[in-house]
């Protein structure tokens, strides 16, 4: 008589290296999932800031003097760098030809202090009433 095999008491190393290496795809996937759920976090919050910040700086342009015309530039207190630049627009005659109102263009970057150069870019055209004063 024929002995009986024994009954096979666990797994033949190909299963094992096969079951590892599915293990290691699937791990690898999922972890690849949270780091871009984590990448995409930070760049809300960046977005978020910035047009926040860059939303409240052009409001405030302009409003309790002339606009500074040229490029600027500065941090705001939460770490973000800006960098502005203002350009004169046209003017607004009225009837007789005297002026009655003036335009700007403000241009506004945001940057992350990180430097791996994203950044945020608001654009505005503001009217301005003519100030008689200031044009003497």
């Amino acid at each position: 008589m024929r002995a009986r095999l024994k009954s096979r008491l666990g797994f033949s190393l190909i299963e094992s290296l096969t079951a590892f290496a599915i293990l290691a795809m699937t791990l690898s996937q999922l972890l690849e999932g949270v780091g871009g759920g984590a990448r995409n976090e930070a760049r809300a919050d960046f977005l978020f800031r910035a047009a926040r910040q860059g939303a409240s700086h052009l409001d405030t342009l302009g409003v309790e003097g002339p606009p500074p015309f040229g490029e600027t530039s500065g941090r705001y207190s939460d770490g973000l760098y800006w960098s502005l630049s203002v350009t004169p627009g046209q003017r607004v005659v009225g009837i007789g030809g005297a002026p009655i109102a003036t335009s700007f263009h403000a241009r506004l970057v945001i940057t992350k202090p990180s430097g791996f150069g994203e950044a945020f870019t608001l654009s505005a055209v503001k009217i301005r009433a003519y100030d008689q004063q200031a044009s003497k």
